[in-house]
């Protein structure tokens, strides 16, 4: 189910007046749910945990647009393990790719207040569009030693599930594919230019950010940001909640120095979709 709205003259020049309403931090007041509601984590990040006794598992469900978290047991790459100056000379690192391609590589350890190495969980942002995250892993220490965990060479090879998508284009036009499923994740790709309100600065650094915010047959508002640091597109994913049937999104530009706001909720109605 989705909703398609094409441009003419008419719409671009609502979309400033109606759709958008910018507004000042007093004025705020007035709109209490959206400006008030908080942000809401309503699922863990599933964990990919390698133990001890050689096994692997995962705790929760590979999806695009998440975070996985790579939990690894340090004694199952035991053999380097060089001392220097009474500290841990050694470390050992996870390599991943998605779809076999470019290699990329985290610290899955970390020296303590001893100079001892203890776990470091590694997080692995899964795209959109990817199928299999393959893993292994290595230990390496300062005179040379090394040791890979690969499953004898074939490395570790996870299916990554797809998300419904919501897609939030900057000709005014949105689309859903995929079914919207309870217990899943709907993910929202947003253009940042249906919201070019508030786009302050301070000291040369953008100070305005993007959220969608959410709900659940018209239940608490939810949000999750949109844009970075930077003002950059970061990956966002709607948690469904369990036994929901429709859920509402609507987004919201902030700008952090002034309290300016804008909105852009379809004429305040929001976007409604049906959840299977």
């Amino acid at each position: 189910m989705h909703r398609n709205i094409g441009i003419n003259a008419r719409r671009h020049t609502m979309a400033g007046i109606a759709r958008i309403l910018v507004l000042s931090a007093a004025a705020l007041i007035t709109l209490a749910a959206p400006a008030e509601a908080a942000t809401v984590t309503t699922a863990d990040t599933p964990v990919l945990r390698f133990t001890a006794d050689g096994t692997d598992r995962i705790d929760g469900t590979l999806e695009a647009n998440r975070p996985v978290l790579v939990d690894y047991d340090l004694t199952r790459l035991s053999k380097c393990r060089s001392q220097y100056a009474g500290g841990d000379a050694w470390s050992i690192g996870v390599y991943y790719r998605i779809d076999g391609g470019p290699i990329k590589t985290q610290a899955v350890t970390r020296l303590d207040e001893n100079r001892h190495n203890v776990k470091a969980p590694a997080t692995i942002d899964l795209p959109l569009g990817g199928h299999d995250l393959e893993l292994w892993f290595h230990v390496g220490d300062r005179t040379g030693c090394s040791e890979y965990d690969s499953r004898s060479g074939a490395n570790y090879h996870y299916t990554i599930e797809q998300p419904a998508v919501a897609t939030f284009r900057a000709d005014w036009s949105e689309s859903v594919t995929g079914p919207i499923r309870a217990g899943h994740g709907l993910a929202v790709q947003y253009d940042t230019a249906r919201l070019p309100q508030c786009r302050e600065t301070h000291n040369g650094v953008p100070a305005w950010r993007i959220d969608v915010f959410y709900r659940f047959d018209g239940g608490p508002a939810q949000s999750r940001a949109l844009t970075g640091d930077n003002g950059e597109p970061v990956p966002a994913t709607v948690d469904i909640a369990h036994g929901s049937q429709r859920v509402e999104l609507w987004f919201q530009v902030t700008g952090q120095r002034s309290g300016c706001t804008a909105y852009d909720s379809d004429f305040g109605a929001n976007y409604a979709y049906a959840i299977a």
